[in-house]
């Protein structure tokens, strides 16, 4: 019977993590894509330097969560988001609105992405 305990208790430890890592991931992004819309917001107010501002510190909380999921996420979504970070960014120094919108909202869909392949469905255990 205590054969038996050791593999259970393995497996609640195994899914117990993946649970609350689905869930972290879950409020990060969805952390990341409300500051992503109050900088959309500032752009669409043609107000560049606070939507600078607002990118630069959604950036650099994102940049503090990346050790964690690089452990734990395939590493070609992550570069996908990386890249459109940094396009948001070169957008938003030239001021071109169409692009930065477009960049902001194609970023917050990779965001959203992110979360969906965590996240506990059927369609990620088939």
């Amino acid at each position: 019977m205590k054969a038996f305990y050791i593999p259970a208790a393995l497996l609640a430890v195994i899914l117990g993590f993946s649970l609350w890592t689905g869930r972290y991931v879950e409020l990060r992004t969805s952390h990341w894509t409300a500051l992503l819309e109050e900088t959309d917001a500032a752009a669409g107010e043609e107000n560049w330097p606070e939507a600078r501002r607002r990118l630069d510190g959604t950036y650099e909380d994102w940049e503090s969560s990346q050790t964690f999921f690089h452990t734990i996420m395939d590493h070609q979504e992550l570069d996908e988001a990386e890249s459109l970070f940094a396009g948001a960014r070169a957008a938003c120094a030239e001021q071109d609105d169409a692009d930065f919108h477009m960049l902001l909202a194609q970023l917050m869909s990779q965001l959203r992405l992110l979360a969906e392949t965590q996240s506990v469905s059927v369609k990620n255990i088939l």
